[in-house]
């Protein structure tokens, strides 16, 4: 039988207080969410739930190192799967520490499945400036970019965007105009989802990085990080339209926690919770516990 796993790695996103003050995730309207979850919302109290669609775990982010995780280790942990802040020896980012940049370019998931005969995707597009700025600032280059042209798979662009070949990183679209792309027209968060289902269906692998999260986080805005997580929600509904669980399986990962606690700018050490949805939920929930625990389980699941 044929098994797809569908990557949506969210920057900054870890487990908060049943606190609607601080926790945007107690404030947003989350639909699929929490009918994933019977109802519930995963939170420092209720880490580990398990309904008949889904699952979900706390992952380690510290790795027992003092300082707050970055997106720089945390990321290449999660795409290697080599503890990055041990190699580097603290957390480090936002961008990836240059004694990374070999081990990412040799062990990055997308490599590693390519040697195993499987086909990978990155849906994201960027504007021209993203390239631009890449060009201007190679050494800036974020892990999930990184990896993805180490992999030999180009970044996509308004193009790819354009005719249906890629996500926005916003999901929705709606700032294209203004970054002198009028090709791009907005979707809504569910077209946006089903698009990334259908793009699954022609590989093995497929990620979706949502970087919009850790920004919401640090702008400290309730009313940003309810539309952020909001456009999530829906963008997820789209997805599981069609979604066939005995070959399916969605994973959410993050790198470290910052939107759950609005109380505060900076990341936090909290846990992130792992969730997964489909029938081969509990073969990640068992096997993923640290950040650098993923690539090799979705390696083994996928060969």
């Amino acid at each position: 039988m044929t098994r797809r796993v569908l990557m949506i790695f969210w920057d900054g996103v870890g487990y908060g207080k049943k606190d609607a003050a601080t926790n945007p995730f107690f404030t947003a309207h989350l639909p699929t969410f929490t009918t994933l979850f019977d109802g519930e919302i995963p939170s420092l109290r209720d880490q580990k739930i398990y309904t008949k669609k889904a699952g979900v775990v706390p992952v380690n982010t510290t790795f027992g190192m003092k300082g707050l995780p970055q997106s720089g280790t945390g990321q290449a942990a999660i795409f290697t799967g080599v503890n990055a802040s041990k190699i580097v020896g603290q957390h480090f980012g936002p961008y990836p520490h240059s004694s990374l940049h070999s081990t990412i370019r040799e062990k990055n998931l997308f490599t590693q499945l390519h040697q195993r005969g499987k086909k990978t995707y990155f849906a994201n597009a960027y504007p021209q400036r993203y390239f631009d700025y890449l060009a201007a600032h190679k050494a800036r280059t974020p892990v999930v970019a990184l990896s993805s042209i180490s992999a030999q798979q180009p970044l996509h662009d308004h193009i790819e965007l354009a005719a249906g070949k890629a996500i926005s990183a916003d999901i929705t679209g709606t700032r294209w105009n203004e970054f002198g792309h009028q090709d791009v027209h907005p979707v809504s968060a569910a077209e946006a989802g089903r698009r990334f289902y259908e793009l699954s269906r022609a590989v093995d692998f497929i990620l979706f990085e949502y970087f919009l999260t850790d920004y919401s986080g640090h702008s400290k805005n309730m009313e940003t990080a309810v539309d952020t997580l909001e456009r999530m929600d829906g963008f997820l509904s789209g997805i599981l339209e069609h979604f066939d669980e005995a070959t399916d399986t969605v994973l959410f990962i993050s790198d470290h926690g910052n939107i759950e606690d609005l109380s505060v700018k900076s990341h936090t050490r909290n846990p992130t919770p792992l969730i997964v949805v489909g029938n081969q939920r509990e073969y990640f929930t068992s096997h993923i516990h640290k950040l650098y625990h993923v690539t090799p389980a979705i390696i083994s699941f996928l060969t």
